[in-house]
């Protein structure tokens, strides 16, 4: 029972350094918004969402995201296919949903978060009203 207690105190102590080392040499992420530049360190930490297709969620198809600089507090961006590079949004909460949208028009795309997790792409750039149904569905987490 002592030797039991003593591997499992080792495991856990063992498992608890590879946490803080991956904690410590995280560098902070670079992303590329149309033609800007944005990097942790002068914009704050990203906080974002990755989203993958509900059928096959291999790979990240979309990846949407705010600033913590207060600065930024209305915009966001959203980065395509699992890359670091996308464009810039305008980010706010609806209720209880996440909402960035872009587009030359600034509202041609939308991009929705529910509280489930359930993340929903609109394209309005050719829809003669603004209720359509939703192009494509995604589930998505916090990264």
């Amino acid at each position: 029972m002592k030797n039991l207690f003593r591997l499992s105190l080792i495991i856990v102590s063992l498992c608890g350094c590879a946490s803080l080392h991956s904690l410590i040499s995280r560098k902070p992420r670079t992303i590329t918004l149309g033609n800007t530049v944005y990097n942790e360190e002068t914009s704050g930490k990203f906080i974002s969402w990755e989203c993958r297709d509900c059928i096959n969620d291999r790979k990240t198809l979309v990846e949407v995201g705010t600033f913590s600089d207060p600065n930024l507090k209305d915009s966001g961006f959203v980065l395509y296919d699992d890359s670091d590079s996308g464009n810039v949004t305008h980010y706010q909460r609806k209720g209880i949903n996440l909402r960035w949208d872009w587009g030359p028009n600034e509202n041609d795309f939308a991009f929705i978060i529910k509280p489930d997790g359930t993340g929903l792409f609109y394209d309005f750039s050719n829809a003669k009203s603004k209720s359509i149904e939703a192009d494509q569905v995604f589930k998505c987490q916090q990264r």
